[in-house]
């Protein structure tokens, strides 16, 4: 199925076919706000929007970001997949994931494919922007501790739809070698 057989569902949250996954978040948040009992938007209307009509409507926006989001990951897995002469032909999903080898440029690069701002995924898990920036750009020496570090790196992995525990033990694992390298010159 196309994105235009779900047109219906973008429809409900007034976006475009081609909207992305933030503008899906914020269309999603800002019609429960509109269509919430306190809201002061619609507070003139109230006659005409009695409390099964809009638990009605919010149930249909609700349905909509469930629907739509899905088919959104489910596009946005696909292309973060590495290509064919990336990976064998036999293998399976999984297998092709498991060869990854997650750092702070791919992870950066799988972010920007997906359209998701660094600032979204601050506000979803509540890490400083700086913090963020310094995984993408592997500035070990201005990162956490380590035991901060993989909760960081779990909880960011999941905001752009890979493997936690993945992702988490890739980049630990580059950062003890860059530890490892520093200690050395010391």
């Amino acid at each position: 199925m196309s994105k235009e057989d779900y047109k219906k569902y973008f429809e409900i949250l007034e976006l475009s076919t081609d909207a992305s996954m933030t503008e899906v978040r914020n269309a999603h948040s800002r019609l429960k706000r509109l269509y919430s009992g306190d809201s002061i938007a619609i507070a003139p209307l109230a006659d005409e929007f009695s409390e099964k009509k809009r638990k009605k409507i919010l149930k249909q926006i609700e349905e909509a970001y469930i629907i739509i989001m899905a088919l959104l990951e489910k596009e946005s897995k696909k292309s973060v997949q590495p290509k064919k002469s990336e990976a064998s032909e036999g293998e399976g999903e999984g297998e092709k994931e498991e060869r990854t080898i997650f750092s702070g440029p791919s992870l950066k690069e799988i972010r920007e494919k997906l359209g998701i701002p660094l600032h979204d995924i601050s506000h979803q898990t509540k890490i400083r922007l700086e913090i963020l920036k310094n995984i993408e750009l592997e500035k070990f020496d201005a990162l956490p501790p380590e035991i901060y570090l993989s909760g960081h790196l779990k909880n960011y992995a999941s905001c752009i739809l890979l493997n936690p525990k993945k992702v988490a033990d890739d980049y630990i694992k580059r950062y003890r070698e860059w530890e490892k390298k520093a200690k050395d010159k010391d």
